[in-house]
């Protein structure tokens, strides 16, 4: 994969050692995959985790199913179509604190965003084969926080989500489906219904293969019919927006909170402590 570094100097006059002042980016992507990324709200890679990695992710989700899958207070479990939806991941399980610096999404977040991001959540939804559990998920966006009129000095929410995959999606599992450009539908809402809509594009990905998306990306699964289907979202803003408020508050004594309370200054600002004046 060709990558290109992107160096920013970030001017903050009123606390500059806490953001830093310059930041150097090895960013995983060529400049014409984060121009189409603009354009179309959506990056696929094909292969982004394999081997002992993509398994232990698997592990740790399973573990987390097996723990929390019975509880009704622990994850939406019974909304038509979306499953079995843990989140506050990086609380409950180490493995899943190696995305933590995971460069090759977020120096993609950093390149689009800038370098001043934080990691909004990562969660996962399992979807289940069976008569009772394949419907489909319906159009949705992930961050969608628009005025309409929109004023003059709007300031449009930006998020990027990482959909990975830890099984392969197909006619078996469930493919994506995206409408390229739909982020920049400011005075749209989503259809909410399972219709086809004119240009979209569905994808059938290998294990370990992610669609990174806009937030506001109009997007939908279509059905499980056969095998359960696992998926990660990873989730970046910038350090300005509010965390996620779904699923509730995280563990009291998550794995999280010895690294905000110790780690170093780039991950307490990825798990939301600074970045901002």
């Amino acid at each position: 994969m060709n990558k290109h570094t992107i160096h920013y100097n970030v001017l903050n006059d009123h606390n500059p050692n806490e953001t830093g002042t310059n930041w150097d980016v090895d960013v995983h992507a060529t400049t014409d995959e984060l121009q189409s990324f603009a354009e179309t709200g959506f990056l696929i890679r094909e292969t982004l985790i394999a081997g002992e990695t993509l398994q232990n992710l698997r592990n740790a989700l399973d573990r987390l199913e097996n723990r929390e899958s019975e509880n009704p207070n622990s994850a939406m479990t019974s909304k038509k179509g979306w499953g079995f939806i843990p989140r506050h991941l990086m609380d409950k399980d180490k493995v899943f604190l190696d995305l933590l610096k995971f460069q090759p999404t977020l120096s993609i977040a950093r390149a689009m965003m800038g370098p001043l991001v934080r990691i909004r959540g990562l969660s996962a939804r399992i979807t289940y084969p069976g008569e009772d559990r394949q419907h489909q998920t319906p159009w949705h966006q992930h961050l969608r926080v628009v005025s309409n009129p929109i004023p003059p000095w709007f300031s449009r929410p930006h998020c990027i989500d990482c959909l990975i995959y830890l099984d392969d999606i197909n006619e078996n599992t469930g493919k994506v489906a995206v409408v390229p450009g739909s982020h920049n539908w400011l005075d749209k809402a989503t259809l909410s219904n399972y219709e086809p809509i004119e240009n979209e594009v569905q994808f059938d990905l290998k294990a370990g293969g992610a669609v990174l998306i806009h937030g506001n990306l109009w997007h939908r699964a279509l059905p499980t019919l056969k095998k359960k289907r696992r998926m990660l979202i990873l989730g970046y803003t910038p350090t300005w927006l509010r965390k996620s408020p779904h699923g509730g508050k995280p563990p009291k004594d998550g794995l999280t909170k010895e690294i905000i309370e110790h780690g170093d200054r780039e991950e307490r600002m990825l798990l939301g402590i600074g970045g901002y004046s």
